[in-house]
């Protein structure tokens, strides 16, 4: 057993004999993420101002929830691209920082809302006191993965060498980087890789497809007599709408995460393939921001408003629609 980092380094580590490429390092992973922020940055704030300024009569019931949202997405983004860029370790939960986490609790609150704007709803919150505890329960129960740093190991040099047995070949920036090792206990370790990961990612799950089921169930299969069939439409059109705007950057966060458990599962941790499961999550500001801004009529026309030579062409694309969703918005708003 060496003693420090520099003597396993000097004499140890020449035997693994291992070859890293550019996406191995940790320049691979924080120069692609650094510039997708950058790309992301001006759609993020655009999407801001779009939905704050150009939320219609008939989606005021989402329009906190989509914005909430969107916040916690682009804080999201902003932490995988920007503020931490996490190069990881993932079989002894071991983090590099190499940048300048509720987002899945907002997105249970954007279908929650949805579900719970429908009267007929049997499932539906009757008090405001209800709901709060609802979204708090699940807001605490999301808190209990920062559990895992009640133990962090207090010298952390000895707890990198004790990690070593778990994984004896590391790419090099384990060695020269501040590496952060959260526990060095294998039996916490597959707690949280095996058990409690995997069931807070099916807890929300869970609980955004209950409530898309019940809207399903209301404005789809059983829709109530009392709404018209134009009322009706426009519901369904912006359901499907939702779940585009929440779909497309669920996958790029979907994605790494599902490979990441299973690359844990088989133990195939290679570190580049690890990096670019985190470079794909990264897309998540893009795909969110545009979604948001593509998949709702109102956001989308907003955008057209705001591109010079594009009104006159809008009007005549959309000109048409007009007369009609002045008398949605006006059914609705009766």
């Amino acid at each position: 057993m060496y003693s420090t980092l520099s003597e396993y380094y000097l004499f140890e580590y020449p035997k693994c004999n291992a070859q890293y490429n550019f996406m191995s390092s940790w320049q691979g992973l924080a120069w692609p993420s650094h510039i997708l922020q950058g790309v992301a940055l001006p759609f993020q704030v655009l999407t801001f101002y779009i939905i704050v300024k150009n939320t219609p009569n008939h989606m005021s019931v989402v329009k906190w929830p989509i914005l909430i949202n969107h916040f916690w997405c682009t804080w999201l983004d902003f932490t995988i691209c920007a503020f931490s860029t996490p190069y990881i370790f993932l079989s002894y939960l071991g983090f590099l920082g190499v940048g300048l986490f509720s987002a899945s609790g907002s997105y249970i609150y954007l279908f929650e809302s949805r579900s719970n704007s429908l009267q007929e709803n049997r499932f539906k919150f009757k008090k405001s006191s209800s709901r709060f505890i609802y979204h708090a329960t699940i807001f605490i129960l999301d808190l209990s993965l920062f559990g895992m740093f009640w133990s962090v190991p207090g010298d952390q040099d000895t707890a990198r060498l004790q990690v070593l047995a778990l994984d004896p070949c590391p790419t090099p920036e384990f060695f020269f980087g501040n590496v952060f090792i959260v526990t060095t206990d294998t039996y916490t370790i597959r707690f949280y890789t095996w058990f409690l990961i995997p069931f807070l990612l099916f807890h929300s799950i869970g609980h955004v497809l209950f409530h898309a089921a019940c809207t399903v169930y209301y404005i789809f299969i059983a829709p109530t007599k009392s709404t018209s069939a134009l009322t009706r439409q426009i519901q369904r059109q912006f359901f499907i709408g939702l779940i585009f705007q929440t779909g497309i950057p669920v996958v790029f966060l979907a994605a790494p995460i599902t490979y990441s458990m299973l690359a844990f599962f088989t133990d195939n941790l290679e570190q580049k393939w690890i990096n670019v499961a985190v470079i794909v999550a990264g897309l998540h500001g893009i795909g969110g921001s545009l979604s948001v801004l593509m998949v709702h009529s109102s956001y989308r026309n907003a955008v057209w408003r705001l591109i010079p030579g594009c009104s006159a062409d809008k009007e005549l694309i959309f000109g048409r629609r007009k007369s009609s969703k002045m008398i949605i918005m006006q059914k609705l708003s009766d």
